[in-house]
């Protein structure tokens, strides 16, 4: 029976990476660069440094993930790169109005699909189902030896 049940789980679970590859959003920004654009946005507003070293040391991810994607953002014109005064081998970043715009469009956007699934699920089962997602992450991070909570 659990084998079963794991069967069923692991199916439903790769149906999510099939709607991901066909899903085109309208605010044109992949999870990865939401992510990195929203880190960009609190370390702003708290008065941090923004730099490639800065966000990859925040974000715990490489580097060259940051500089390329930042590259990207800058020929879309949605982050400006200026040369450091202090230190002119140094970079800094901001994000633009247009930047600015296209995170928030992106955040409504992502929000209206959330209270979507809230409206179709119901407050009981959208409660259960946030319940057993902090679970199931809260299980793999202990599996992974992380320490994170939900």
């Amino acid at each position: 029976m659990e084998n079963e049940i794991s069967k069923r789980l692991m199916h439903a679970m790769s149906q999510f990476r099939r709607l991901k590859r066909g899903h085109k959003h309208t605010s044109q920004l992949k999870p990865s660069d939401m992510m990195l654009l929203t880190k960009m946005l609190e370390m702003d507003a708290a008065g941090e440094e923004l730099s490639a070293s800065t966000l990859s040391a925040a974000m715990e991810v490489s580097r060259p993930f940051v500089t390329n994607s930042i590259h990207a953002f800058v020929e879309a014109g949605i982050v400006e790169r200026t040369t450091d005064q202090s230190d002119r081998r140094s970079a800094v970043l901001s994000i633009t109005p247009k930047g600015k715009e296209l995170i928030e469009d992106a955040k409504k956007e992502f929000m209206a699909s959330i209270d979507g699934l809230v409206a179709h699920l119901g407050s009981e089962k959208s409660q259960m189902l946030a319940d057993l997602m902090c679970e199931t992450y809260q299980y793999l991070a202990h599996v992974h030896e992380e320490e994170h909570s939900c």
